[in-house]
C-alpha cells in the first residue's frame, strides 16, 4: 500500500480536532475516517483494515488506553499513535511499553506529527514486503548462537534476553541495555538492529565515556565551519551518520546534564541542530543505550534527568553478569576456541580439571574476562589441552576463593578436610546446574532437604550460581 494511499483512523470525541486532522491528513495524501470514542473505532477495525490509528485518551464509554490495548491485540500490525491534554512522563512510558509508536501533547506540531505517521506507514511497508518475501515455511533455529551472532548462552537467563530481544527488535521503541562491563551489551544492541527492519541501513556504536565532554556533542550532532577552532569543516554527527538507521549510544550515564537536554530533544522531536548551526536536522535514527551504573540513583542524585531516563528506560534489557550464568562458560569457551582456531592459534580443549576452575571463578569482568583468559591460555598450552597450570593463579585457588598459604591437607583434621571437601562438592553440582538444588539434589543421590541443609550449614549463597 502506497504511503499515499493510506488509511488513518481518527478516534476523537472532539469534532474541531475531528475536523483539523481530517482535512491537514487529506491534504497529505492519507484516507481518513473518524470514530466518536473507542468503541466505534473497534467495529470500524473489524470491518475494515487501517495503517495507523491516531487517537485520544480520555474519550467516552471507551478511553484511548483501551483503543490501543485492542489494536495491539486484535491488529498487531496497525500503528497506533496517542493523543492527549494532560499528559506526563510516566504516561507516555507506559503507552509506549504497550506498544504505542509516539505520543503527542496537545497542542502538537503538525509537522512532527506527520513525520510520526510517515515513520509508522514506512516501517509496516516494509514489514508487509519482508514478510511477502519470506519463504512459506520456516524452520526454527538450531540454537541461540545461530540465531544470535556472538550471544552464547542457553541457560534460563540468557532465553529471556533473546525473547526480549526479539519482542522489540522490530519496533521503533528506545531500548536501554543494563549490565555490567563486559557482559555484551554492544552485542545485544547489534542483534536489535539485526532483527529490526533497519538491519540493511547503519549501525553506529559510540562509547560516550571515552570522548571527552567538550567534543561528545560534535561527535553526536557535528558542527559548522568555524563553529570553533580547528572546525576547518562542516562535520556530520553520528546521528545523521545513522539515520533511517540505528545509533548506540554505550555508557550514556557519562554524558553531562546540558547534553542531556540536547539528547532529550532529539528523542522528543527527531530534530537537533549542529554545533553553531542555526537550522533543525531532522533524522529517524532508531536509539539503543547502555550503561552499567544504577540510573535510577543517578537522577536521585541530580546527575542524570528524569525525563530523559523515562524516554531511554521505555525498554529495558538487563543483561546478567558471567556469575549468575555460569551453565554458559563451557559454551562460551567453544566460542572462544574455535574463534581462536580460524585465527590461526591453536587450541585443542580444556580439560574437566581446568574447566571446573572455570566454572567456579568469580568473573568479576565477566565474558570479556574469560575471553581474554582463553586466548592466553590457549597460546600457553602451545595447541595442546588447557590444563589447570594454563590458568590465572587466582583462577587456580580452589572456587577462585583460596587465598594463597591456605593449610595443606597434612595440616587440617580428618572433620576439616572433610567439611572443605563437601562445601566444594555442592559448589561444584551447583555450579553445573545453573543454581537448581532440585536438580544438583537428584545428581548428589539425597533428598533436595537434605541438600538444602547442607547449603545452610556451610553459608552457601545461591544467588552466586544462579539469578533468582
Amino acid at each position: 500500500m502506497a504511503e499515499s494511499k493510506a488509511r488513518v483512523l481518527v478516534v476523537e470525541d472532539d469534532e474541531s480536532m475531528q475536523d483539523f486532522l481530517s482535512v491537514f491528513l487529506e491534504q497529505e495524501g492519507y484516507q481518513v475516517e473518524w470514530a466518536a470514542h473507542g468503541g466505534i473505532a473497534r467495529e470500524m477495525l473489524e470491518a475494515q483494515p487501517y495503517d495507523v490509528v491516531i487517537t485520544d485518551i480520555i474519550m467516552p464509554e471507551v478511553d484511548g488506553v483501551e483503543v490501543l490495548d485492542y489494536v495491539k491485540e486484535k491488529h498487531p500490525e496497525t500503528g497506533v499513535i496517542i493523543m492527549t491534554g494532560r499528559s506526563s512522563v510516566r504516561q507516555a512510558v507506559e503507552l509506549i511499553r504497550r506498544g504505542a509508536d509516539d505520543y503527542f501533547k496537545k497542542p502538537f506540531d503538525v509537522d512532527e506529527m506527520l513525520h510520526t505517521i510517515r515513520k509508522s506507514v514506512e516501517h509496516r511497508r516494509r514489514k508487509r514486503e519482508r514478510a511477502a518475501s519470506a519463504p512459506a515455511v520456516t524452520t526454527k533455529l538450531p540454537s541461540p548462537s545461530a540465531a544470535f551472532p556472538g550471544i552464547v548462552g542457553e541457560s534460563r537467563v540468557m532465553q529471556s534476553v533473546f525473547e526480549m530481544i526479539l519482542k522489540v527488535a522490530d519496533t521503533n521503541s528506545t531500548v536501554l541495555v543494563q549490565g555490567e562491563s563486559g557482559t555484551g551489551k554492544e552485542l545485544v544492541a547489534f542483534a536489535i538492529h539485526e532483527k529490526s527492519s533497519r538491519r540493511d541501513q547503519p549501525f553506529i556504536p559510540v562509547h560516550c565515556g571515552a570522548i571527552p565532554e567538550t567534543l561528545l556533542e560534535s561527535e553526536l550532532f557535528g558542527h559548522e565551519k568555524g563553529s570553533f577552532t580547528g572546525a576547518i569543516a562542516q562535520k556530520e554527527g553520528v546521528f545523521k551518520l545513522a539515520d533511517k538507521g540505528t545509533l548506540f549510544l554505550d555508557e550514556v550515564s557519562e554524558m553531562s546534564v546540558p547534553l542531556q537536554v540536547k539528547l532529550l530533544r532529539v528523542l522528543e522531536t527527531g530534530t537537533f541542530r549542529r554545533v553553531g548551526g542555526v537550522e533543525d536536522v531532522r533524522v529517524d535514527v532508531r536509539l539503543v543505550a547502555a550503561t552499567n551504573r544504577d540510573l535510577r540513583e543517578l537522577v536521585d542524585q541530580g546527575l542524570f534527568r528524569q525525563d530523559l531516563y523515562y524516554r531511554l528506560n521505555v525498554f529495558p534489557i538487563v543483561l546478567p553478569p558471567l556469575r549468575e550464568r555460569r551453565e554458559d562458560i563451557p559454551l562460551l569457551v567453544d566460542h572462544f576456541l574455535a574463534r581462536l582456531r580460524k585465527a590461526g592459534t591453536a587450541a585443542a580443549g580444556v580439560s574437566p580439571e581446568a574447566m571446573d576452575m572455570l566454572r567456579r571463578h568469580g568473573w568479576g569482568g565477566n565474558v570479556r574476562e574469560l575471553e581474554n583468559v582463553i586466548e592466553r591460555a590457549a597460546i600457553l598450552s602451545s595447541g595442546d589441552e588447557i590444563l589447570p597450570e594454563h590458568l590465572p593463579l587466582d583462577i587456580r585457588s580452589v572456587a577462585g576463593e583460596a587465598t594463597a598459604g591456605g593449610p595443606s591437607a597434612e595440616e587440617m583434621t580428618f572433620r576439616e578436610a572433610r567439611s572443605k571437601f563437601e562445601k566444594q562438592y555442592l559448589e561444584t553440582l551447583l555450579a553445573k546446574h545453573g543454581g537448581s538444588v532440585a536438580t544438583a539434589a537428584k545428581a548428589a543421590g539425597m533428598s533436595r532437604a537434605h541438600f538444602y541443609e547442607l547449603i545452610k550449614k556451610h553459608a552457601i549463597e545461591l544467588s552466586r550460581f544462579s539469578r533468582q
